[in-house]
């Protein structure tokens, strides 16, 4: 090969500078312009839509009676020995002063403690049933439209003020003995 089929291009230094800015403004021009469009199409696909959820109120179920032929004795025989007085069960809602009297529905500007976000419903389910026990308001929040990930959130309270929720949240970590992740939120 000869050296006369190839030209060299000589750019001095000022020059190479000025284009790579040219470059660089155009780049960041056409990233711009594409957020922007971005933003309006998300605007334009999915409308906000809010949801809410009816948590149904706690069933109390009838004590349970025992059988015919323990609470009644036969015909013609007395009792022998009275029977002891069984002790009186308070209701989960009169165990704790934290607890509101109804789990309200989602959406509605209230307060409570988020102690858990699990991608499976079941094992939330379990949770929110064990501080039930315990004779907190627990529910679990179905996911969100929005969320990219399933999460099913087990909340307890429903407070119309912040400060209950900070006292609800005060007393679980002393009945933990340390600072937990719970945290407060409001629909």
């Amino acid at each position: 090969m000869k050296n006369k089929d190839f030209r060299e291009i000589q750019v001095s230094s000022s020059l190479l500078v000025v284009i790579f800015l040219g470059v660089l403004a155009l780049g960041v021009f056409i990233f711009l312009l594409g957020v922007s469009v971005g933003k309006k199409q998300v605007q334009f696909s999915s409308p906000t839509r809010i949801v809410t959820q009816q948590i149904p109120e706690p069933v109390k179920e009838p004590p349970v009676q025992p059988p015919a032929s323990e609470s009644q004795p036969a015909m013609g025989e007395a009792e022998s020995k009275p029977r002891a007085q069984e002790p009186a069960v308070k209701p989960a809602a009169e165990k704790s002063k934290f607890v509101p009297k109804k789990a309200p529905a989602g959406g509605s500007g209230l307060y409570y403690v988020q102690i858990a976000a699990f991608a499976e419903k079941a094992p939330a389910q379990a949770l929110a049933d064990k501080y039930k026990k315990q004779g907190y308001t627990a529910f679990v929040a179905d996911p969100r439209p929005a969320d990219t990930k399933t999460w099913y959130r087990v909340r307890l309270g429903g407070f119309s003020s912040r400060e209950p929720a900070v006292a609800l949240l005060d007393r679980l970590n002393a009945e933990a003995n340390k600072k937990t992740d719970f945290r407060i939120v409001q629909d």
